[in-house]
Formats: structure tokens, C-alpha cells, sequence
């Protein structure tokens, strides 16, 4: 073979050796960039949770027409009593659950002195959650160790609340932002006190929010959503066995 035709050969195999290492790196590099994109953003994503207390109640389905209609997932934190004397409670909870939403436990009685202050309390308290969490179950087959302290565990639980909890494999939850909905006149008061404590919790990735259920939260609700919207939050469904950042 001529030697300049093979020299020739030898240059165009080099640099079709060279053109397809630098397409692989640059392909590399790029899907590289790419996945560090959508890290950083998977990172830097805003969760807020919407929770209620002391459902079911007249105000529940009002709270889920709004939810749906911004496509939010809410928690309901529910009441045994309540499931017992609000008419339709059973259909109430089915909706809940049909519409993507979560139920979770918040005792059989709200009874401050049965959950609290006596020495079997810290037991009432467990068996209560208990007593609520096979009511659920019976009526919309769905199953939670999720549940919520009335009042809150601060000021409220002693240590062997805490145990006992933990020993049954409960998870109990408090809340970042309170907006103080119990106490507030109107939604107008509702969206202030929520502004005011997302500031303190402005650097948190996750929130999570606590509401109740009045016809003022139902009013309040829109404007407290498209806030949240507008401060870059995504709002997630609560699925079974998720710890919350910051709640212990």
C-alpha cells in the first residue's frame, strides 16, 4: 500500500477517533449540567402542607370545593366525636379519601383533662387515637398512623406521652404556622396572622400549616393559597410514613 494513502487512512481514523470523544464528552457535560439542573431544582422546591383540625364538621366539604378547585391536598385531622354526630360523616370521609386528600387522627374526645392531666392520660391518649384509627378504617378502609396532639404536645405531653406514642408507632405531629383561625374575627385576620408567620419561617423548605374548620377558614383559603402560590410553594399529598422537616 502507498505509504502517503496510508498515512492518509491513519489521519481520518484519528480524527474520527478524536470527533467521537469529544461528542461523548460533550454529551457528557451536558446530560451532566442537566441532571445538576434538576437536582438544584429538586432542592430549592418551597413544600407547604395544608392541615385541618376537628373535622368532620358543616364546613368540610366547603374546604375540599376549594382545595380541588386549586388542586391543593389537604390534611384532615379528625374527631371522633365529630364523626359521630355530624350528619353524613361517613360520606364526609369517603370524599376526603376519593378526592385525593389524607385523613389523619386528632383523638376521640379533644378532652384536655382525659388526654393530659391525669395519671392514666399518656395511656387515654393512645387508646383514643387507637379507638379513632379502626373507626376510619371500618368506614373508608383507610388505614394512618398519622395524628395530631389537641392543643399541641408543647405544654401538653409529658415523657411518657412521648413513649407510649412512640412505642405504638404513632407519629404526632404539631404544625410551623398557626393561623390562629379560632381566634381571628374574619378571613381578612386569617391571611394577616399566616403572612406574619411565614416570615419567621421564610428559610424553611417544608411548612407545614394548621387551620381549622370555620366558614372564616373557608373564606380565607383562596387568598392563603394563591399567596403561597406566588411565594413559590408546591403543595404535596401526605403519604403514610413521611417525617416532616422540623417536627418532632
Amino acid at each position: 500500500m502507498n505509504k502517503k494513502i496510508k498515512k492518509n487512512q491513519m489521519l481520518i481514523i484519528v480524527a474520527l477517533y478524536l470527533l467521537f470523544s469529544v461528542t461523548n464528552y460533550v454529551y457528557a457535560v451536558a446530560t451532566k449540567e442537566d441532571s445538576l439542573d434538576f437536582f438544584l431544582e429538586e432542592d430549592q422546591r418551597k413544600v407547604a402542607y395544608v392541615t385541618f383540625d376537628d373535622g368532620p364538621s358543616i364546613y368540610t366539604e366547603k374546604l375540599l370545593d376549594v382545595l380541588n378547585e386549586y388542586d391543593v391536598p389537604g390534611i384532615f385531622f379528625v374527631l371522633g366525636s365529630h364523626m359521630e354526630y355530624i350528619p353524613n360523616a361517613d360520606k364526609i370521609l369517603n370524599r376526603i379519601i376519593d378526592e385525593g386528600h389524607y385523613i389523619a387522627l386528632h383523638t376521640m374526645t379533644h378532652d384536655k383533662n382525659t388526654l393530659y392531666w391525669t395519671e392514666k392520660s399518656p395511656t387515654m391518649f393512645t387508646r383514643e387515637m387507637f379507638q379513632l384509627k379502626i373507626e376510619i378504617e371500618k368506614q373508608t378502609g383507610h388505614v394512618t398512623n398519622l395524628c395530631r396532639a389537641p392543643y399541641g404536645k408543647k405544654g401538653h405531653f409529658k415523657a411518657a406521652h412521648y413513649k407510649i406514642v412512640a412505642d405504638a408507632g404513632l407519629y404526632c405531629i404539631d404544625w410551623h404556622i398557626d393561623s390562629q383561625d379560632w381566634a381571628k374575627e374574619n378571613a381578612s385576620q386569617i391571611y394577616d396572622q399566616v403572612v406574619s408567620e411565614l416570615e419567621r419561617y421564610k428559610d424553611n423548605d417544608e411548612i407545614v400549616l394548621l387551620f381549622h374548620e370555620y366558614q372564616r377558614t373557608v373564606d380565607a383559603m383562596p387568598g392563603v393559597i394563591e399567596l403561597l402560590l406566588e411565594l413559590g410553594y408546591t403543595f404535596e399529598p401526605y403519604v403514610e410514613g413521611k417525617v416532616f422537616e422540623g417536627l418532632k
